[in-house]
């Protein structure tokens, strides 16, 4: 048979990306599966007309067959060119923010996660790799090994009304999306400033023509 499945690319000055993946497979979940689409879809309006640094590349496919066979067709672009990745699910509740990491633990995506959710939530929950079970087991597994991770609010499995029909509209809350939706648009942000510096010049560069030498005396070669 066949398997659809949607694709955005917004280019930016770089080619190298970043990767967004949501999955749509039981849409009747509002928690679970709905509140991951709706925000991507919103991440996917909101940058469209932005300059990014970094391209970003949003995906919408049924879970694990979906990402299982996007990384059959896509591997080596996907290896070569992704810097960061985080798959969205489970961010419409008004619970604590938690993270699941790549299995890497310490990705660029690891770390930005880390330092957005510090300023939104310090006391956010940091579960372990072991504690996974979404397509990051596809995007992280062995000889895969891109920087894929997780920021929701509950983890999945975590809430008694996790695969229920409990898991309706009156489960998330405007609140909650709209804080999630704040922790990812930060996330973006601070991925596409993180700029990589490099030296034009030999040797120590002219401080005191650039106003950044102290005009008292100081430590020798400072």
């Amino acid at each position: 048979g066949k398997m659809n499945y949607g694709e955005l690319l917004i280019p930016g000055k770089s080619n190298k990306e970043i990767l967004i993946s949501t999955y749509i497979c039981h849409p009747s979940l509002a928690n679970n599966e709905l509140s991951g689409m709706v925000m991507t879809t919103y991440l996917a309006k909101h940058f469209q007309n932005k300059i990014l640094n970094y391209s970003i590349r949003f995906l919408f496919i049924p879970e694990t067959i979906g990402s299982i066979i996007y990384l059959s067709q896509n591997l080596e672009h996907l290896q070569s060119s992704v810097i960061a990745g985080f798959n969205i699910t489970c961010v419409g509740d008004d619970n604590c923010y938690s993270l699941l990491p790549s299995r890497n633990g310490s990705t660029l995506s690891d770390r930005v996660a880390r330092h957005t959710l510090k300023h939104i939530e310090p006391n956010f929950i940091e579960y372990p790799w072991l504690k996974r079970g979404s397509d990051e087991r596809q995007y992280c597994g062995p000889n895969i090994n891109l920087p894929v991770c997780s920021v929701m609010r509950s983890r999945y499995g975590t809430f008694e009304e996790y695969h229920t029909s409990k898991d309706n509209l009156s489960f998330i809350s405007k609140s909650g999306l709209l804080g999630s939706i704040k922790a990812y648009t930060d996330i973006l942000f601070t991925l596409n400033k993180n700029n990589k510096f490099k030296s034009t010049v030999t040797c120590e560069p002219m401080m005191s023509k650039r106003g950044l030498r102290p005009t008292m005396s100081g430590e020798p070669g400072i």
